[in-house]
């Protein structure tokens, strides 16, 4: 372990359970909503692509929030920055259920994105704090393993809101949820930064620090190989609502089980990853990851271009694509912290800015070429986790050639 806690910690099923929800709260925030979109758009008189917008704007916040609270969170300690963050999450949140207009909405969103970032940053630094490499990889799964529920449950969850209490329902629960964390972290876990372990917080050191780890290549690699994974997961997120819900007519209330087959999958390997990451180690269980990924995205084109299976033709392949997603994330989250374990919370802000930045730029780019067909989401979900799996090639062959010649 790296440091202390301010207080004894709690037992590891409640830390996991604490920390799995936290994380889950950005699926919790993004996933809930998908139901809504269409129905949102005809509320405010918008195309269902302009709402699509409102994803992408979320993730675009969520971006620049890591980027800002990285430096904070290292230098000001763990707690001030995730109590301030999910304070404003949940007035954002609240501000969301009172938009009268896109406009609004979309203002709204981001200020929320804003503010949920503190807890992305805070959970990745909160498990550095308390756990080495391979322990990090595997706490890590078992803390997604809690994390899934929330976008297993989230769409299921959103569409009966909407069904019932209608859309507005979806971010007075959020507003809700972010206020029970806050407290029950900062009463439960507390503080895990010493304040001897703390370094001045200066805009000249948080930009040298970004410089270094951008120029590390070892460190970079794996963030890209995140970075073209969680695209991907943001090109369903942004386009399965249009693809389900509007070109195959699956009702909103019943879209949370289309996704939820997604999370189930993930679920299962994940849980894999947390029991074999010990024994195998962080790299060969990233690379079985990828593998069963980059099968999922071939199976998908292939799937649309000869026009098999209809709906199923979707469903199948995506859950091969978003199924290991878990365990990719897990696994190049470590390996890249691995180099940097003096700025946990820098390597892990920037890698969520550039993964949600890519993110907000997937979303955008398939607003702008929105068809009414399902291959807009196809091409940004089988290109991204074919590159992840392009550059985790790159790494290895770089690895075995630097073994060669030492």
């Amino acid at each position: 372990m790296h440091s202390q806690p301010s207080r004894p910690l709690p037992p590891y099923v409640v830390l996991i359970a604490l920390l799995g929800a936290l994380a889950g709260l950005t699926p919790l925030a993004i996933d809930m909503y998908l139901p809504s979109i269409p129905t949102m758009a005809k509320e405010f008189a918008v195309p269902v692509e302009v709402m699509q917008y409102t994803v992408s704007f979320y993730l675009l916040g969520f971006a620049f929030g890591q980027l800002l609270y990285g430096p904070m969170t290292d230098s000001l300690g763990r707690m001030p920055i995730l109590i301030g963050g999910l304070g404003l999450f949940a007035l954002a949140s609240i501000a969301c259920a009172l938009a009268t207009s896109v406009e609004l909405l979309i203002v709204a969103r981001v200020l929320q994105a804003v503010g949920g970032a503190a807890g992305s940053v805070v959970v990745m630094a909160l498990l550095r704090d308390l756990f080495e490499r391979d322990q990090f990889a595997r706490a890590m799964s078992f803390g997604m393993l809690v994390m899934n529920l929330a976008p297993l449950i989230a769409p299921v969850l959103g569409g009966y809101l909407l069904l019932y209490f209608g859309w507005h329902s979806v971010f007075w629960l959020l507003a809700a949820v972010a206020a029970v964390l806050a407290i029950a972290i900062g009463l439960v876990i507390g503080e895990t930064l010493p304040k001897a372990e703390r370094p001045p917080l200066r805009l000249s050191s948080a930009l040298g620090t970004y410089g270094r780890i951008l120029r590390h290549r070892e460190c970079m690699g794996y963030q890209l190989i995140g970075i073209g994974s969680a695209s991907a997961l943001f090109a369903f997120i942004t386009g399965s609502p249009f693809v389900y819900i509007e070109y195959f007519n699956v009702p909103p209330e019943q879209f949370g089980y289309y996704f939820g087959a997604n999370i189930l999958m993930m679920m299962s390997l994940t849980s894999l990853n947390a029991r074999y990451v010990a024994r195998l180690g962080s790299t060969r269980m990233l690379g079985i990851g990828l593998g069963i990924g980059v099968s999922g995205a071939l199976l998908l084109i292939l799937a649309r271009w000869f026009e098999v299976g209809e709906v199923w033709g979707v469903v199948i392949p995506v859950i091969l694509i978003m199924g290991p997603m878990g365990l990719i994330s897990a696994n190049a989250a470590a390996l890249s912290l691995d180099a940097f374990d003096g700025a946990a919370g820098s390597v892990s802000a920037l890698g969520g800015f550039m993964r949600f930045l890519a993110g907000a730029m997937i979303g955008g780019l398939m607003g702008l070429l929105h068809t009414d067909s399902p291959w807009t989401m196809v091409a940004a979900m089988s290109l991204s986790l074919i590159g992840s799996g392009v550059v985790y090639l790159w790494m290895v062959r770089g690895r075995m050639a630097a073994q060669r010649s030492s």
